[in-house]
């Protein structure tokens, strides 16, 4: 038998590559004796290397997308349909700031739980260490924030002046016009769980098993692709919003890929969502 040293899938001793990776495969060592593992392989497992011995491909990238676009569109409303029969009050509860959150954050902690499962990590610290939420922020977080400061800035831009439609931001409308306490959980998915469980997501499993594949283009392309698909009542209503979107998305891979920290595309994405406050207009 022969194994990819990459992603660690077995094949019979006449193919010479992985069919997912294109990496040389090499043979099962003798007791004693040393396998050589080529040259440019050690240098790809070392820079996205995610937690000891497993390596995550496209193919694991894949099979979480395929998921998440099946819950999106069919598991997740008939689990809404469900919830609201079985509890009638809901329906009253689910449109005040706190079941608004609730049923954000249950459907944020369904599509994590998958990610953990495709990327296989089975214990909170394989989940911890493979995607990069054990280290600290490095300087590289700077960056990230004022990026995304000027990308912002850039599109208020192109509001003020009427070269573009805004978005209509209906948490923030509803955090607006909602009296008490309990406003403030409407701006609880957008500042606060986006940018932990989509950054957990995007970044933290799907870049990296793309990256694991193809290049640094082809794998940040696939997930402007992905935030396209995520954020299309955006893309769809403001080229502005598209085009912020878009570049904060390059901004968080380009953080990824040169950062051992998943806080650095956290905090990115967390200054970009927070300046709505100041800047965002959910009337237009």
């Amino acid at each position: 038998m022969k194994r990819c040293p990459y992603c660690g899938k077995e094949y019979p001793d006449e193919a010479t590559l992985c069919a997912t990776d294109q990496e040389p495969l090499v043979g099962e060592a003798s007791p004693g004796q040393a396998v050589a593992v080529p040259v440019k392989t050690v240098e790809k497992q070392a820079f996205n290397l995610t937690y000891p011995d497993y390596q995550w491909s496209a193919r694991d990238a894949w099979k979480c997308v395929a998921f998440l676009v099946f819950f999106g569109l069919v598991l997740w409303p008939e689990i809404i349909v469900l919830i609201l029969t079985l509890v009638h009050p809901l329906y009253e509860w689910r449109a005040n700031g706190v079941g608004f959150f609730f049923l954000h954050l249950v459907r944020y902690a369904i599509e994590l739980l998958a990610a953990a499962y495709f990327a296989r990590t089975d214990t909170l610290a394989a989940f911890w260490q493979g995607f990069s939420l054990k280290f600290q922020p490095t300087e590289l977080a700077w960056f990230g924030i004022v990026c995304a400061l000027a990308i912002r800035f850039f599109g208020h831009i192109m509001r003020v002046h009427g070269w573009s439609h805004g978005v209509p931001f209906y948490d923030l409308k509803a955090f607006q016009d909602a009296a008490g306490p309990q406003r403030y959980f409407y701006l609880g998915p957008s500042m606060l769980l986006a940018p932990l469980f989509e950054e957990s997501v995007y970044r933290g499993l799907l870049y990296k098993a793309f990256r694991g594949s193809y290049s640094m283009a082809a794998s940040t392309a696939l997930i402007v692709i992905w935030t396209t698909y995520t954020h299309w009542l955006y893309y769809s209503h403001s080229w502005a919003a598209a085009v912020e979107l878009s570049l904060l998305t390059v901004v968080q891979c380009y953080l990824r890929e040169k950062s051992a920290s998943l806080w650095d595309c956290i905090f990115c994405h967390f200054a970009f969502n927070f300046s709505l406050l100041f800047v965002g207009d959910p009337l237009r």
